[in-house]
């Protein structure tokens, strides 16, 4: 799976929370207020769009972040991206392969990609299947920090007959591969085998800071800590970009990206944080669109803290989490709020999963039971240790501090004591290379969120294989039952075998709670009513960016 972690200064601890009254169909959209038409303070051919995070880099394949992903959709090139409904949409490749067609082999362990011809790097150089396969070399080399490899370490080699030819040669068959192999939700870009081959690993390369890319925008510029600008790309394979200028701008302070909304200094808004979703959909002459996306938040326990190995206290922990008073009150009824990561739109869904009501005598029952009482202090000991946890969180966020405000006092009446340690996001999150708290295991609880792909798959982030460095399992859960479900699910094609694998998983993750599932995600994007062509699906942003206009 290619899930991501979701940061922003403005959202939660990798965003906000939410819940069970708005919901839209599967990746539609709701358009809820404004009109058409040309206003004066249009920039004819220039949108400017806003979110809370700074760039790590540019480059996809060696960074953690959403954002980047973002930009990425205008200025690289993907196999393919996927639409408003969350459907898979061919950029370089010509066609999604499959049996029918003959991509895919009877075994399933061979997968070939039809290329699109005559299409050329922002630099004028030739695509060719030479890139790609160069690409999947460069994401297996451990000497590259990439996001992961779970996927893409099955792949045994890369086949190029020809230039626009490329064949995967599989170790199994690999039922998730359209999500994960070179698209926006799988994270790598394909690179410019070009400019790239001299360098021994790509951490740190120049191309990182303004990569040429396949896509219908350049970067021309980079102002750190301010903007990234990017401008239409004549090479274009597509033909004319409808924009001439993109221009992002890194804005921490929610308020003031709310103020340059008013202004209209803004043409887009990505990923209104929810506590401000009120004010904007008010706001005259703004139109605002709402997704139920393949995102979910949620509360990670350690699970190699001896203290969170006994299930009781992560149950008693899930019982004071009132995750209703977090909806409302923080995340002001934004979002639906589940027990399963997978959204109500989600094939692989299961019905009625069992959860945790707030409870806090409950709660205290199962502290009991594990033989944490209560001291004269007001804390819970056991054998002369107080129950003292730490939430890791990333700095600059509001959303989260309340939400934290809220766990802390449940939890200070059931006598758990409750220190909130904030970092920068990019420590917070950082790989467990560069030393991240979350991926190298320094934290207790933590609440961030995952951007899932289309089809789900857990493995990476809660296999037992996937425990760091080997992935992203930073719960460090492991239940061979479960790996058996998520690999089944994962070797075969046949989609009610994989949904019944898939339903099963969910309900072992429920019992042996490595996390609480707080909620999936709605996004809502403000954006100026006169742009054209802007259909934000459940997982990427700006899959169309060649067809947006102004």
């Amino acid at each position: 799976m290619s899930a991501r972690l979701r940061g922003s200064a403005r959202g939660a601890a990798l965003v906000p929370f939410a819940a069970v009254l708005f919901l839209c169909l599967a990746g539609c959209t709701k358009v809820e207020t404004g009109a058409g038409g040309t206003h004066a303070w249009t920039t004819p051919g220039t949108v400017r769009w806003a979110d809370g995070e700074e760039p790590d880099n540019l480059n996809p394949l060696v960074s953690t972040e959403t954002l980047v992903g973002d930009l990425s959709a205008f200025t690289m090139g993907y196999f393919f991206h996927f639409g408003e409904h969350g459907e898979p949409v061919p950029d370089l490749c010509t066609q999604v392969p499959t049996r029918e067609n003959g991509d895919i082999s009877p075994d399933g362990r061979s997968i070939r990609f039809k290329l699109r011809r005559g299409v050329l790097w922002s630099d004028g150089a030739p695509f060719t299947a030479k890139d790609v396969a160069f690409t999947v070399r460069a994401i297996l080399d451990p000497r590259n920090n990439v996001l992961t490899r779970s996927g893409w370490d099955l792949i045994d080699r890369v086949e190029t007959p020809d230039p626009y030819t490329v064949i995967f040669h599989l170790r199994r068959p690999y039922a998730t591969f359209i999500d994960r192999f070179f698209t926006p939700v799988g994270n790598p870009a394909i690179l410019p085998e070009h400019l790239l081959a001299k360098y021994p690993d790509l951490n740190h390369v120049p191309y990182n800071e303004l990569p040429v890319g396949l896509g219908p925008y350049v970067y021309t510029a980079w102002r750190r800590g301010n903007e990234v600008e990017m401008a239409a790309n004549p090479r274009y394979w597509g033909g004319k970009p409808g924009l001439q200028h993109v221009v992002f701008k890194a804005i921490p302070d929610a308020n003031t990206v709310l103020t340059q909304l008013r202004t209209h200094e803004l043409d887009v808004d990505v990923r209104v944080p929810s506590n401000q979703v009120p004010e904007v959909r008010a706001l005259p002459d703004v139109r605002t669109i709402s997704i139920v996306s393949n995102s979910f938040r949620h509360l990670d326990f350690n699970i190699a803290r001896p203290v969170l190995r006994d299930i009781r206290v992560r149950q008693a922990i899930a019982h004071a989490i009132d995750r209703r008073t977090i909806w409302e009150k923080v995340y002001h009824r934004v979002g639906v709020v589940t027990n399963s990561p997978f959204p109500s739109t989600s094939w692989a869904k299961a019905a009625n999963l069992p959860g945790y009501a707030y409870d806090l005598h409950a709660a205290a029952r199962l502290l009991d039971e594990a033989g944490w009482r209560m001291g004269s202090d007001g804390l819970r000991h056991r054998d002369g240790q107080a129950l003292r946890l730490e939430l890791a969180g990333n700095t600059g966020n509001p959303l989260l501090d309340s939400t934290v405000l809220i766990i802390e006092s449940s939890l200070r009446r059931l006598g758990i004591a409750l220190e909130y340690r904030r970092y920068p996001t990019p420590l917070l999150f950082g790989s467990y290379a560069a030393g991240g708290i979350i991926a190298t295991g320094k934290y207790d609880l933590t609440i961030y969120a995952w951007s899932l792909q289309p089809d789900p798959d857990l493995s990476d982030i809660l296999e037992c294989k996937s425990i760091p460095p080997r992935g992203r399992d930073y719960t460090r859960y492991c239940n061979p039952a479960f790996d058996r479900l998520q690999e089944d699910a994962n070797t075969h094609y046949d989609r009610a075998r994989r949904r019944r694998d898939l339903i099963e998983a969910q309900r072992i993750l429920a019992h042996d709670l490595p996390w609480v599932v707080i909620s999936n995600i709605q996004e809502v994007f403000a954006v100026n009513p006169d742009l054209k062509g802007f259909r934000p699906g459940p997982d990427e942003v700006f899959w169309n960016a060649a067809q947006l206009s102004l």
